[in-house]
């Protein structure tokens, strides 16, 4: 339940896996290294002498973590002879199925239907996939509800995300022990 809750928010269960093209939106923010880049597109009152330091240091790791993002997105299209330009994902760079960062596939990422390659596009490549990264942080049988928002909280950083996916993940398994 938790998994199809997910690619339910994640992708409407794959179908729409984002528009975005992956390499320039990655692209872009690896090249937003200094706030003075990003300012103009800011809100004035959003920056003031009090965050001015934290906003700075916020665009050097945003643009580090693009950065790496970005080399992983071009190893993945190399490793299976895909046009990195023609990957499509979300506004952030999210990619497949499960709305894997690239960096992700690399880790977490299981050649599920044998096919002798990862495809976070291919279902069963993703749901194996999500598994894989759910248990990787944690996940197991008897994981008490805390535990199970935890672990959710890893796969994308908002407690709303984490009690949206739980709460779904519930009533999934209400109709399908209301089916037996």
């Amino acid at each position: 339940e938790i998994i199809v809750s997910i690619l339910l928010i994640e992708t409407h269960l794959g179908r729409n896996t984002g528009h975005s093209r992956v390499f320039n939106r990655l692209a872009s923010m690896a090249c937003c290294t200094d706030l003075e880049t990003i300012r103009p597109y800011l809100a004035r009152t959003l920056i003031n002498p009090d965050t001015e330091a934290y906003a700075r240091r916020r665009c050097r790791e945003k643009a580090d973590w693009a950065y790496e993002e970005l080399k992983a997105l071009l190893r993945y299209a190399e490793r299976d002879g895909v046009d990195p330009l023609g990957i499509r994902g979300s506004i952030y760079g999210a990619i497949g199925m499960c709305q894997f960062m690239p960096t992700n596939v690399f880790s977490f990422g299981v050649d599920a239907d044998g096919d002798g390659r990862i495809d976070p596009f291919a279902k069963p490549d993703a749901l194996h996939s999500i598994a894989n990264y759910l248990r990787g942080h944690g996940w197991h049988r008897n994981l008490d509800r805390r535990g199970q928002h935890r672990v959710i909280f890893d796969y994308n950083h908002s407690t709303v995300y984490a009690n949206t996916v739980l709460a779904v993940a519930e009533k999934i398994g209400l109709r399908r022990v209301s089916r037996h």
